[in-house]
């Protein structure tokens, strides 16, 4: 996206990092059995090098955990440091790759030492201020943090990632008119960026420019569909211009999409592609950094590299329930049913009240036509977690469609009162109605939901069903539901909009117009590749042709 953003001092953000460096010296100090290590001796004009000291670390912790790479790597540099003939770059590259470890080891403030050293050994590596500035960002100093992130800057200034971090401290320290300059080149360097173009959204919130807001946030929204930030700012600025439908629209998009991506603890924030924090995160083995790099592989849609990364990390921790439930994720989505399922059934035998892995077995059983065994997992995943409003759903649905209309009821109950901004509980509630024949009933629930969620499409399509070919005389009206499907947006309609303004025609004797919608409705069909389905509409068509209206809204088997 291209678009020209229309009308959140550098001395004393170095003084603060400085002393914020410093207080790495307040830490506990080792134990007595791991020497500190030693610079050598320094020239008169060598700067003066920080304690680097490891946190505190279990005693016993077995070969290859967190805590022995980190003594292994510890217990190097001496030696490392002593070497006669290491100069200052080597000395440097030591103190950063022992800094990076203590980083991706989730321990920012001991990381802070020693990558504050290595930056002072080898002044010129971008790396060093890059590192430090995140070890800053983490441990809640945005203003020290952009500090660092600006000598990154200076070292390499077209790197994109470094523009979108020093942007976003920026944006958290309220000053979006530090951040906008600094997006608007990250930009122009890769107009394709989700981070920047959603930077550049939140940074037109902050300036109170709504319609810059809502297109960089809408072309951030193109760009991932599912992010759960893009929507939730994006409903604050359409909420700003006083379009509260579709801010409600967008807040019912962003609780879907937390949904899914709880599944698999996914992270909310918008990140940038970012090689040096990924060579910190490749820097140690542990199950958790596993975990959380192939998160991020599944959700940029590498679902392959994603279960190398859960593997990776199983092999550390075989008994990870979360691991594993992740690992038949990834596989489910690669389309390896089988090993989906295998993973899943481990996960469900070690930890039975894992609600995630009966849901993800469920939906594998209701994709192969085993809707009684999937039942049996929907049951149990919302035994174990009530909450679990996407369980519910899906239950729900394999109720009303065994036959058991007052059970699924119930659950789409429970999901109107766990959600209510979840569409399909009260559409899923109206189709019920629709199974059971009470068509005034579910006439006055679609009408409601069309009132609630105006901008979901769902309820006046199925309404205008409902209206123009209910068998019930007193329910249908074929002039409301003309008007019904005339208020429809063009963003609104979708293919079966065609069959459906067919059934309204019919409805108003106007079986010409009919026989033309129904036919152009079947032609969409049949190069969408529904051939099955074109055949069945088929048989509708010829009513209309013969001067007959439909008394079936919906065909068996086509409820929604």
């Amino acid at each position: 996206m291209q678009r020209h953003v229309a009308a959140t001092t550098l001395v004393a953000v170095l003084g603060c990092c400085a002393t914020w460096v410093a207080c790495s010296a307040d830490a506990p100090p080792p134990a007595p059995a791991e020497p500190e290590p030693r610079a050598p001796a320094e020239a008169a004009d060598a700067p003066t090098l920080q304690p680097c000291r490891l946190p505190d670390l279990p005693p016993n912790a077995g070969s290859g955990t967190v805590a022995d790479q980190l003594r292994q790597r510890y217990e190097a540099l001496t030696p490392a440091l002593d070497a006669a003939e290491a100069d200052a770059s080597v000395r440097g590259q030591q103190y950063g790759e022992m800094g990076m470890l203590l980083l991706g080891a989730e321990f920012p403030d001991a990381a802070a030492g020693c990558l504050r050293n290595a930056q002072a050994l080898a002044p010129r590596d971008r790396r060093w201020p890059y590192y430090l500035g995140h070890a800053a960002r983490t441990l809640g100093t945005p203003d020290v943090a952009a500090g660092f992130f600006e000598q990154a800057r200076e070292l390499r200034p077209n790197d994109v990632a470094t523009l979108v971090w020093l942007a976003e401290m920026h944006l958290e320290t309220g000053d979006a008119s530090a951040a906008r300059p600094l997006l608007e080149h990250a930009l122009a360097l890769n107009p394709d960026s989700l981070a920047v173009t959603f930077g550049l959204g939140r940074v037109a919130l902050e300036r109170e420019d709504y319609f810059g807001a809502v297109e960089f946030l809408e072309a951030a929204r193109a760009l991932n569909p599912g992010s759960t930030a893009v929507l939730g700012e994006l409903a604050t600025a359409y909420r700003s211009l006083g379009l509260q439908d579709l801010a409600e629209a967008s807040l019912r998009q962003q609780q879907a999409a937390a949904r899914v991506a709880a599944d698999i603890d996914a992270d909310s924030i918008v990140r940038p592609d970012d090689p040096l924090m990924d060579e910190v995160e490749g820097a140690i083995r542990s199950a958790a950094s596993f975990e959380r790099r192939g998160v991020r592989a599944l959700v940029a849609g590498n679902p392959s590299r994603a279960a190398r990364l859960f593997r990776s990390g199983l092999e550390l921790d075989p008994a990870s329930p979360s691991l594993r439930h992740k690992l038949g994720t990834a596989l489910g989505v690669m389309g390896d049913v089988q090993g989906a399922l295998e993973q899943l059934e481990q996960v469900v035998q070690q930890s039975p009240e894992y609600a995630r892995a009966h849901f993800g077995l469920g939906v594998l059983m209701e994709g192969t036509g085993q809707d009684l065994q999937a039942l049996g997992r929907y049951s149990a995943a919302v035994r174990h977690d009530p909450s679990y409003v996407e369980a519910r759903l899906r239950l729900a649905g394999i109720l009303r469609r065994a036959g058991r209309p007052d059970d699924a009821m119930t659950q789409f109950e429970w999901i109107m009162e766990l959600d209510p901004l979840m569409v399909e509980g009260p559409f899923g509630y109206a189709m019920v109605l629709v199974s059971q024949g009470r068509w005034a009933e579910a006439r006055d629930r679609l009408a409601a939901g069309t009132e609630q969620f105006p901008t979901a499409p769902t309820f006046p399509l199925a309404l205008a069903r409902v209206l123009a070919a209910a068998p019930d005389d007193r329910v249908r009206d074929g002039r409301r539901a003309l008007a019904v499907l005339q208020q429809l947006t063009e963003d609104q309609q979708r293919i079966d909009m065609g069959e459906t303004m067919a059934m309204t025609l019919a409805e108003l004797g106007r079986f010409d117009e009919a026989v033309t919608w129904q036919s152009e409705a079947i032609e969409a069909v049949r190069e969408a590749g529904g051939d099955e389905l074109a055949e069945r509409m088929a048989g509708t068509l010829s009513l209309y042709e013969a001067g007959q209206p439909s008394r079936t809204p919906w065909r068996e088997g086509e409820l929604p």
